[in-house]
């Protein structure tokens, strides 16, 4: 196995385990009792915990599989350490999405109305209810689909380098590749649509006990689909977005005071007083 391949491993289990201990953390979080002032102390200081790692983890695996130098390596612990920086950067940006996507989803309360006006304007064409059917199913592509599709690649690049406009635009050009659509769809249907129809498909079985394994093993095996798409959602969109990007990501050497740089090609790159020739 090359050290690619490694990584990759290392990764999909770092996240199949980490998110599995931080969803049980976030259960035993809510059954902390709150009755005197320091056990909410306390609640508000695990929350805090609970809320870091699980920023940690995203951003160490964006950064991981955006920067060549730690998938070729496997560098997984030199990739979180460098995340560490760009972790208020990546929640700040993951605080626009979740302000963006709950606008939208707001949007379903109007399409009734919608649907009415729509269909006075065009005095034609389908019914009301089928025009607010399909703003609905609109809604839904926007949010599930398309916005994720923008959102991931600079959340990429954000969780490597930082808030760098230029990098971020760059970070788009990867939405006018046919090939990323193919792969953002055909991940995104396996990473959603295949656990929920797991999760809700319900076997005819007359045994509790069958009952019970069956609803266990369902539940195991969504979850080890939904983590596996999204690692190999991220080392796709990781990939494609950095051969978008023709300027190097910066990387703190582990010597202190010294830079590194890893280009690609026949590149010099200068840092402080040291030159690199590629």
């Amino acid at each position: 196995m090359s050290a690619k391949h490694t990584g990759v491993a290392k990764l999909w289990l770092l996240n199949l385990v980490g998110n599995a201990a931080l969803l049980a953390a976030v259960y035993f979080w809510l059954l902390m009792p709150d009755a005197h002032g320091w056990q909410v102390g306390g609640s508000a200081l695990a929350a805090v915990v609970v809320i870091f790692f699980g920023v940690w983890l995203r951003t160490g695996t964006f950064a991981y599989f955006r920067v060549a130098e730690f998938r070729d390596h496997a560098t997984v612990w030199r990739a979180f350490r460098h995340a560490l920086r760009h972790m208020v950067a990546l929640a700040i940006w993951a605080a626009s999405l979740a302000v963006l996507v709950w606008l939208l989803w707001n949007l379903r309360t109007y399409t009734p109305q919608a649907g009415v006006w729509i269909r006075q304007k065009l005095n034609a064409g389908p019914t009301p209810r089928n025009v607010t059917r399909d703003l609905n199913w609109l809604i839904v592509l926007i949010v599930w689909m398309v916005i994720p599709a923008v959102w991931l690649p600079i959340a990429s690049t954000i969780a490597a380098a930082g808030f760098r406009l230029k990098r971020m635009a760059r970070s788009l050009r990867v939405l006018r590749q046919p090939a990323y659509w193919l792969w953002f769809c055909a991940l995104m249907l396996a990473g959603a649509y295949v656990p929920y129809k797991l999760v809700w498909w319900l076997p005819d079985l007359s045994d509790l006990r069958k009952q019970a394994w069956s609803m266990g093993l369902r539940f195991f095996l969504a979850y080890v689909i939904l983590i596996t798409a999204w690692v190999a959602l991220l080392l796709v969109i990781g990939a494609r977005v950095e051969k978008e990007d023709p300027e190097p990501i910066v990387l703190s050497s582990d010597s202190p005071g010294v830079n590194s740089a890893f280009p690609r090609g026949n590149k010099i790159v200068k840092h402080d007083a040291w030159t690199w020739h590629f």
